[in-house]
Order: structure tokens, then C-alpha cells, then sequence
């Protein structure tokens, strides 16, 4: 039997779901796969209503930096192509040259769930105890400085 289903609810779960892939399994693809399909579908909404979501504020800022080093020929759709390029190269497989990949999967995988995370909060969304681990792991520091 067909239901409807609220994408939100949706992004929700593929929120929640990356988060324990990042943290459980440390399966980080997926994590930043799930995070992607969840930013991309809170950032749609928040578009339609219109806002601004955390990718866009991102593309926004990287082309006033941009402009402040003096690059003034730099596009926005070359920035945008830039930010979901590891995103779409996980995704696609189109010749023998294109079969690995160069990235720092935990830190991507991790960034990934940020701009999910902001978007999320901008729509006040659920808090879930999986959010919650996750600032408490992400806000630990990594180095000892002392």
C-alpha cells in the first residue's frame, strides 16, 4: 500500500542515519552520502520558502573571499561545481580514469553533516540523541595543546 511521505521526515532519517554511519561504523561514504541527500533536501525547502541554506551561504562567502584575493572571474556556478564535486564523483563512474578518488573522507564525511546540521536547525527540526552525540564527539578537541 502506497503512503505519503514528508521529505523532510525523509532528510530526518538520512540525517540520523549518517550520523550513526560516521559514528558506529565509521562507514564515512555513506555518512557523507546520507548527509548530502539530507542537506539537499532541507536546502531545497529552505530555498522554496525563501531563505538561505548553508550551502548557498557557503558559495557566498567562498565568492567574497574570492573577490577579496583579487579573483574577480570566478562564477558561482563554478563554486557550486567545486562544493559538490566529491559528492557527485562518489556518485558517478564515467571512464577508467575516473575510478578512484583523492579526499579526506573523515573530514569531508564530517562537513558534510555540519552543512546537514545547520540546515536542519534553520527548519527547527527534531533533536535527536544521534545529534546530540555527535556535537558532544565534534566539539571534543583533537589536539592537546596543554
Amino acid at each position: 500500500m502506497y503512503e505519503t511521505h514528508d521529505k523532510l521526515d525523509i532528510a530526518d532519517e538520512m540525517l540520523d542515519s549518517a550520523i550513526l554511519s560516521f559514528m558506529n561504523s565509521k562507514h564515512f561514504f555513506v555518512a557523507l552520502n546520507l548527509a548530502c541527500v539530507a542537506e539537499e533536501l532541507y536546502g531545497q525547502h529552505i530555498r522554496l520558502c525563501g531563505g538561505q541554506n548553508s550551502q548557498s551561504g557557503l558559495i557566498q562567502l567562498a565568492e567574497v573571499i574570492a573577490r577579496a584575493d583579487g579573483d574577480a572571474n570566478t562564477t558561482q556556478k563554478e563554486l557550486w561545481n567545486a562544493s559538490v564535486a566529491l559528492k557527485n564523483s562518489i556518485k558517478h563512474l564515467d571512464s577508467q580514469e575516473d575510478r578512484y578518488i583523492e579526499a579526506d573522507i573523515t573530514k569531508e564525511a564530517m562537513s558534510a553533516i555540519y552543512l546537514a546540521l545547520a540546515n536542519h536547525q534553520k527548519l527547527s527540526r527534531k533533536f535527536t540523541p544521534n545529534i546530540q552525540r555527535f556535537i558532544e564527539f565534534s566539539a571534543q578537541p583533537t589536539t592537546n595543546c596543554g
